[in-house]
């Protein structure tokens, strides 16, 4: 089972503002694997003791450091005791939470934090291990994880069963529970059958089938939007016709997926599933960017541009709608934070940050949609392709 914690653009926001005499950003791998979560505590220790180090031999004061020294510890957690446990287990008593922590995880883990409070983040994404001490903090690896379509629901509709299963990229499928779903036509119809002739002055023949069909299709869907409700992860709907039909007339999920996935899903095993929706998955995904490309061929050049200044620029006074972004690309300078003018570097050090970035994090952070892409995909390679909501001067 993969555990992610994906912030939202508000909790993003406030994180992007923030500004302190140090904060500290730890990225780490995990294994997903819950034999594996002393090994995930392990290394999350290792490098908290190194941003300390960092902090001490800065000459920092010693509370700042005490402060830094507590919030890591109690992520960490105790020393793990099995014994201890067992005596958990035999008095019910609730499990250690920073064990089930450490026992929970994706692929990856941020850590985020200053003197007075830590966030962490658990990624499906596997990150690079860093660990960076400055006066913000870094947050391009979280970029790339609310930028990427990494995952999906897939809603597996027969009328002898239904299920929803959420599937990953990098990760096996995970079953979602949905309170209210009905386990199949027969259950939601109250009929041991849709295919017994009902009794006289019922509804009856292929007709009531249908009507029979549309009170399941309902059931299924407003039990399925009571989960979703609130997630922009895309579902996918696996099913065949009539049901097909039927349900992508009820469902007004703003992010159903019109491109259906083949074959009746009752003879399909969840991995199944998975393996046919990555594929619908990129091709949504590879849409998205073409469509952006085309509208910025289209706006060019008084409302959309490649030149990374004047991104700079209006990704500051909130002028950007759109961003296509090469995350992978490094451009060392520093961004004011009063009319977003660009001082470049000519190397990366701990006076300066990537660019690129910045860009993309202030564009977020006033309600732009940002894609990630490579290189080869952006208009003559360059790092990013920002469309503006008007033309900015």
């Amino acid at each position: 089972m993969l555990h992610i914690d994906i912030p939202t653009i508000a909790e993003f926001r406030d994180l992007a503002q923030l500004r302190a005499e140090f904060c500290i950003s730890l990225y780490m791998p995990t294994s997903r694997l819950g034999a594996n979560a002393e090994a995930n505590r392990t290394l999350f220790k290792e490098l908290a003791k190194d941003a300390l180090t960092q902090l001490r031999k800065a000459g920092v004061n010693k509370r700042v450091i005490e402060a830094f020294e507590s919030r890591f510890e109690q992520l960490a957690g105790g020393e793990h005791d099995p014994d201890q446990d067992k005596v958990r287990q035999r008095q019910r008593a609730k499990p250690d939470e920073s064990l089930s922590f450490w026992h929970y995880q994706g692929n990856g883990l941020a850590v985020l934090a200053v003197p007075e409070m830590l966030h962490a983040f658990r990624m499906a994404e596997t990150p690079r291990q860093l660990v960076e001490v400055a006066d913000r903090l870094q947050l391009a690896p979280l970029l790339r994880a609310m930028t990427s379509r990494h995952d999906a629901f897939v809603l597996a509709l027969a009328e002898e069963s239904v299920r929803l299963v959420q599937v990953f990229a990098n990760s096996p499928p995970l079953r979602v529970w949905v309170p209210g779903l009905p386990k199949n036509a027969e259950e939601a119809s109250h009929r041991p059958s849709f295919h017994i002739r009902a009794p006289r002055g019922r509804l009856q023949t292929l007709e009531g089938e249908k009507v029979l069909l549309h009170q399941y299709v309902e059931k299924v869907n407003h039990a399925v939007q009571g989960v979703l409700r609130g997630h922009t992860t895309p579902l996918i709907l696996a099913a065949v016709e009539p049901l097909a039909l039927m349900f992508r007339a009820v469902c007004d999920y703003p992010e159903f997926v019109e491109e259906a996935m083949q074959g009746n899903p009752d003879r399909l095993t969840d991995a199944e599933l998975e393996d046919r929706a990555i594929p619908i998955l990129n091709h949504l995904y590879a849409r998205e960017i073409m469509n952006l490309i085309a509208r910025y061929e289209e706006l060019k050049p008084r409302r959309a541009t490649t030149d990374l200044s004047y991104a700079a620029h209006a990704a500051t006074a909130g002028a950007v709608d759109q961003l296509l972004v090469d995350l992978d690309a490094v451009v060392p300078g520093l961004v004011s934070d009063v009319d977003g003018s660009v001082t470049y570097a000519a190397s990366d050090d701990t006076e300066v940050y990537n660019v690129v970035d910045e860009v993309a994090r202030r564009a977020l952070c006033t309600g732009a949609r940002v894609l990630a892409a490579s290189r080869e995909q952006l208009p003559g390679r360059a790092p990013l392709a920002a469309i503006l909501r008007y033309q900015f001067i």
